[in-house]
C-alpha cells in the first residue's frame, strides 16, 4: 500500500508517519521544505498547497490513500488558504492522478470536533454525535468545516471516497497544547480551583488513539464515505484526583462561582499574562460530551489511552 500524507511534520502527522512505515506502507510526503535526510520507504514532494502555481497532477499517482493532516493552528490569516483553498487544490490534483493511474483513492481527513461549535452553545449535559448540525465559531473551526464540505462535495461526482475523523483536543508527550500543560501545572502547584461545579467534562484524546483510528479507517471498507467523532471524555475531577494522588496532595480544591470568575476574567482581560480567558472558562465549565459510539460500532475501535493516567505520567515526566 502507498499513502500520501500532508502535515507529516506536525504533532499528529509525525506519529502517523512512523506508524505507516512500521505497518509496511510506502509513503509520499508533501512538504514545503525538502528534508536532507532520507527515510526508508518515503519519498518527498516539495509542494506548497496554498500556491496557485503548483502542478499537483502527479502528487497522488500510485497512491491508495491520502492522509490529510495539514493544519494551521495559530495564524488565522493562513487558515483559509491552507484548509480551504489548499484542500480543493489537492483534491483536484488527486483526481488528475486518478486519470493517470486509474487507481481509486481514499481520502482520510483529519478534521476537528470543534466544527460542532462552542460547548456553551449546547444544552448542558448533551452528548454530541455525528448527526448533530455543525456550528463552527472560530476561524480554525470554520475553515475545517469548509474543508470537510469540499471533500464530501467532490466525492459525490468523482471517483473518490473519503473518511472524516473529528478528534477532540489532542494531547501527547510532544503536544503543542499549552492550555492543557497549564492546567496540569496549576493542579500540581495547588493553584487550581473548580468553576461553578465539579461536574465539568474534559474532552481530550491521546495522539496514539487518533493515529490508531486513522490506521483502522484505512483497513475498513465500511469506513468509506463516513464521518467519525473521536474523544475519550472524562470528568475534570478525575484528572485532578490523578495528579493529586501522584503528588500526595489533599485534593480539596476550592470551587468558585462561575459568574464571579467570568467577571474577574473580563476585568483582567487586557493583561496578557492573566491565565483565565472566557474561552478557557468555557472549557473548564463544559458538561458537553462527545460520543465515539459510531466508530466503536462500525469499526470496533475505541480509545485505550486514559486521559487521567496520561496526565499524571506527563506531569511527572516534566519534572525530570
Amino acid at each position: 500500500m502507498k499513502a500520501l500524507i500532508t502535515g507529516a511534520d506536525g504533532f499528529i502527522g509525525q506519529v502517523l508517519l512512523k506508524r505507516l512505515i512500521n505497518n509496511g506502507f510506502k509513503v509520499r510526503i508533501l512538504t514545503r521544505n525538502l528534508k536532507k535526510k532520507k527515510i526508508d520507504n518515503c519519498e518527498f514532494f516539495k509542494v506548497d498547497l496554498t500556491s496557485n502555481t503548483e502542478d499537483l497532477s502527479q502528487v497522488a499517482v500510485g497512491c491508495d490513500f491520502i492522509f490529510n493532516c495539514a493544519g494551521e493552528l495559530t495564524d488565522k490569516k493562513k487558515m483559509y488558504d491552507l484548509h480551504v483553498i489548499g484542500t480543493e487544490r489537492l483534491i483536484k490534483g488527486v483526481l488528475e492522478s486518478y486519470r493517470i493511474d486509474k487507481k481509486q483513492k481514499h481520502w482520510i481527513q483529519l478534521s476537528s470536533i470543534g466544527v460542532y461549535g462552542n460547548s456553551q452553545n449546547h444544552t448542558k449535559g448533551v452528548t454530541i454525535n455525528e448527526n448533530f448540525k455543525i456550528k463552527p465559531v472560530g476561524e480554525y473551526e470554520q475553515t475545517k468545516a469548509m474543508s470537510d464540505a469540499i471533500i464530501i462535495s467532490y466525492s459525490k461526482t468523482n471517483n473518490l471516497t473519503y473518511t472524516i475523523l473529528r478528534p477532540s483536543t489532542v494531547v501527547g508527550t510532544l503536544m503543542p497544547n499549552d492550555s492543557f500543560k497549564s492546567l496540569l501545572n496549576a493542579i500540581k502547584n495547588y493553584q487550581f480551583f473548580f468553576i461553578g461545579s465539579k461536574n465539568s467534562i474534559s474532552t481530550y484524546i491521546h495522539v496514539d488513539d487518533v493515529v490508531d483510528a486513522l490506521l483502522v479507517i484505512s483497513k475498513h471498507q465500511s469506513a468509506k464515505n463516513q464521518t467519525f467523532n473521536l474523544s475519550n471524555d472524562c470528568y475534570l475531577v478525575d484528572i485532578v484526583d490523578s495528579i493529586s494522588n501522584t503528588y500526595g496532595l489533599k485534593g480539596n480544591f476550592l470551587c468558585f462561582s462561575e459568574k464571579i470568575v467570568r467577571v474577574i476574567a473580563f476585568i483582567f482581560s487586557n493583561f496578557s499574562r492573566f491565565p483565565l480567558t472566557q474561552s478557557r472558562i468555557d472549557s473548564l465549565t463544559s458538561e458537553v460530551k462527545y460520543s465515539s459510539k459510531k466508530i466503536k460500532s462500525m469499526l470496533d475501535f475505541k480509545p485505550s489511552k486514559s486521559i487521567p493516567e496520561f496526565s499524571s505520567k506527563y506531569i511527572r515526566r516534566s519534572d525530570v
